[in-house]
C-alpha cells in the first residue's frame, strides 16, 4: 500500500542508519566521556536492546557502504574507467562476503535480507508528544531487524496516520551480481558489467506503507 500523502517535517527515524544515530543512542546511555573513556567502554554500558540497535547499525552501515561502492563503480564504468571500477567492486565484494554469514546467522528466518534504511513519517499537523515518541520508539528494534510486519501491526495501534518506508539489501544476490560484474570486467566486457551492477541496484527490496490512513479500509 503506497501513499502520496504529505509527511510532517518532523519525520522520525526508526532505524539508526547514520553515525548520528549511533552517537545519539550511545550518548543517551552513557555519561560524558572522559580522557580514559573508550568506544568499547561506552558499548559495554549499553542495555541489551541498545546493544542490538548498535550492532544492527554497524551491519546497516556496512551494507550501505557496499552499495555506495557499487554505485560508484557503475559511474566509473560509464566513463570507461574499468580499473578504478574494479577496485571499488573488490571493496564491495569484501564487505558483502563478511555480511553474508553475519546476516543469515542473525535473522530468525535465516534470510539474508539486511535492513539498511527505515523511516517513519507522521502526518503533517500531528503533534509529536513525548507519549507518541514512546509509542513509536517501541517499534525501533523490530524496524532495525527488518521485522516490518511486526512494525506495521504495532503502528496500527497508535491510531494516527503514519508513513513507514524501508529498504532491505539481499546480501547473497547482490554479492553474486558483484562477482559476476568482476568476471565481466576481467573479460574486458564493460557493458555487461555495468548492466549487472544495474541489476544489483534494482534488486534492493523497498516499500512505502501508509498506516491508519483516513481512507484506509478497516477490514483490509
Amino acid at each position: 500500500m503506497h501513499t502520496t500523502a504529505k509527511n510532517s517535517v518532523a519525520t522520525l527515524l526508526l532505524l539508526a542508519t547514520t553515525m548520528f544515530g549511533v552517537t545519539a543512542v550511545m550518548a543517551a546511555a552513557t555519561p560524558a566521556p572522559t580522557a580514559s573513556t573508550t568506544a568499547t567502554d561506552a558499548h559495554a554500558n549499553l542495555s541489551p536492546e541498545q546493544q542490538q540497535i548498535y550492532q544492527a547499525d554497524v551491519l546497516a552501515q556496512e551494507g550501505r557502504e557496499a552499495m555506495s561502492y557499487i554505485v560508484a563503480a557503475r559511474q566509473l564504468l560509464s566513463e570507461q574507467h574499468g580499473d578504478e571500477a574494479h577496485k571499488y567492486l573488490e571493496q564491495a565484494k569484501g564487505l558483502l562476503t563478511k555480511l553474508k554469514s553475519k546476516v543469515t546467522a542473525r535473522n530468525e528466518d535465516a534470510s539474508d535480507l539486511l535492513p539498511i534504511y527505515s523511516q517513519l513519517g507522521v502526518k503533517e499537523g500531528v503533534e509529536i508528544t513525548d507519549q507518541l515518541k514512546q509509542q513509536l520508539g517501541k517499534t525501533h528494534l523490530d524496524a532495525i531487524r527488518g521485522n516490518h510486519e511486526k512494525v506495521v501491526e504495532a503502528l496500527k495501534a497508535v491510531d494516527i496516520e503514519l508513513h513507514y518506508s524501508f529498504v532491505d539489501l539481499p546480501v547473497a544476490a547482490t554479492l553474486e551480481k558483484v562477482e559476476s560484474a568482476l568476471k565481466s570486467l576481467s573479460a574486458k566486457n564493460i557493458q555487461q558489467a555495468s548492466e549487472t551492477l544495474a541489476q544489483a541496484g534494482a534488486g534492493l527490496v523497498h516499500d512505502s506503507i501508509t498506516i491508519n490512513a483516513d481512507n484506509e479500509n478497516p477490514a483490509g
